[in-house]
């Protein structure tokens, strides 16, 4: 029964001081629309990206009528190499690799990000007397890579609707973009 106060007074304290999670993004106050479009058929980053937007509190607008920012995705790719392998000549380790490109716009269209590139890139072991498990692994780390992916973009947002707040003009305008 200690041990459970003192992790919720823990957690409490964490909380109030302004700590986060890492990998959260705080986004601004004044954010409440966003219009996401993909060039791909799959679109799994762009719905993952729509239901951060919803964990955020900011609606995932439908069309760019009452949305204040518009994120274009295009070229997601996924690669998986070969990143060593054994005394036996075979794969021992994996290398996978995801990317995004990215482009923001405002409400008026005018590109606030012209082309980015959002990359995440992991390694992992690979044992051959557990095909299964290790499929399942690298199911779970595409999404965490893909989760990455999405905060990186977040994180652009962020910036850019900071700044404009703060400046009262686009970063775009004054060279920070």
């Amino acid at each position: 029964m200690k041990k459970l106060l003192l992790l919720v007074l823990s957690l409490s304290l964490l909380t109030g001081c302004g700590w986060h999670l890492r990998g959260s993004v705080e986004m601004p106050e004044g954010v409440s629309a966003i219009y996401v479009t993909a060039d791909n058929s799959h679109g799994a980053l762009a719905s993952g990206l729509k239901k951060a937007l919803v964990a955020y509190r900011i609606e995932a607008s439908d069309t760019m009528d009452n949305a204040q920012y518009r994120i274009h995705l295009s070229n997601e790719q996924s690669r998986r190499r070969t990143a060593s392998v054994g005394n036996n000549a075979l794969a021992a380790e994996y290398e996978l690799n995801m990317s995004v490109d990215y482009r923001i716009e405002d409400a008026t269209g005018k590109v606030l990000v012209p082309r980015a590139t959002a990359e995440a890139q992991r390694v992992y072991d690979f044992d051959r007397d557990a095909v299964v498990a290790k499929a399942q692994e690298e199911k779970l780390i595409d999404a965490e890579m893909r989760n990455q992916l999405i905060q990186q973009i977040l994180r652009r947002l962020r910036f850019l609707s900071s700044a404009a707040a703060n400046k009262g003009s686009t970063p775009a305008e004054s060279g920070n973009g």
